[in-house]
């Protein structure tokens, strides 16, 4: 039984994309790379999607430090 990654986190509206932040935080990279795309960018907004995997990573690496058990349940396992 597969499940729906939509559902579970339906994706921003359009306009949420619009929104800017004054911080580099791995939102505000990841609608940078949603920009580029629409601008006809995709070299540009690959490599500001694996600058949001790095973000993203360390972020990980910080919250199971301080709490291990905090991912346990967060997201459904993948069916194969």
């Amino acid at each position: 039984m597969a499940f729906n990654i939509h559902k579970i986190f339906p994706p921003m509206t359009e306009e949420q994309m619009q929104k800017t932040a004054d911080r580099n935080t791995i939102c505000e990279t990841l609608r940078l790379a949603y920009k580029d795309i629409n601008d006809g960018k995709p070299d540009k907004a690959k490599f500001k999607l694996r600058v949001a995997v790095r973000m993203a990573k360390a972020m990980d690496k910080k919250l199971r430090f301080y709490n291990r058990s905090f991912a346990r349940n967060l997201f459904p396992k993948k069916v194969r």
